[in-house]
């Protein structure tokens, strides 16, 4: 009895430590703050890729997402995915995925008012160097890099 009240104990310790562990979120931001500013375009293949700063669209409340320009967004950082209603538009569903050197985006637009407006999505930023980003677009095809400059 003793050893499996020891087990049991052990099993509980270990699941409350890797519950209470940081999330990808959490290590995403503070590398996300050390590579803010102004950027120059290196390659691309598309017009929406254009000399930018990037920045959070928040610096008060950097979960509130972060934007290479005007036209390269990444809103609301949030874990795993998650589900909101435009009114009179459509059901954005948002998957994010945190990687050690950048994050994948995957929006999918469903039952919207306009069927035309239906499509699935996925943006990426990876970071290269201390000083290089990729962006990548699936639907249109759009790859474009970064170099960062002097603020």
């Amino acid at each position: 009895m003793k050893c499996f009240t020891l087990v049991l104990l052990t099993i509980s310790l270990f699941s409350c430590y890797s519950v209470a562990g940081p999330s990808n979120k959490t290590r995403f931001i503070p590398l996300l703050k050390t590579k803010l500013g102004n950027y120059e375009v290196t390659s691309s293949n598309s017009g929406l890729c254009t000399n930018s700063r990037l920045q959070f669209n928040n610096p008060e409340d950097p979960e509130q997402g972060f934007s290479l320009g005007k036209e390269i967004l990444f809103n609301s950082l949030h874990n795993g995915t998650r589900t909101i209603q435009k009114p009179n538009y459509c059901f954005i569903t948002s998957s994010l995925k945190y990687k050690t050197n950048g994050l994948e985006n995957g929006l999918r637009m469903s039952r919207c008012d306009n069927p035309i407006h239906e499509r699935t999505i996925k943006q990426t930023i990876t970071f290269l160097t201390d000083n290089t980003l990729k962006y990548t677009l699936d639907n249109p095809s759009v790859e474009c890099e970064f170099i960062k400059v002097a603020d």
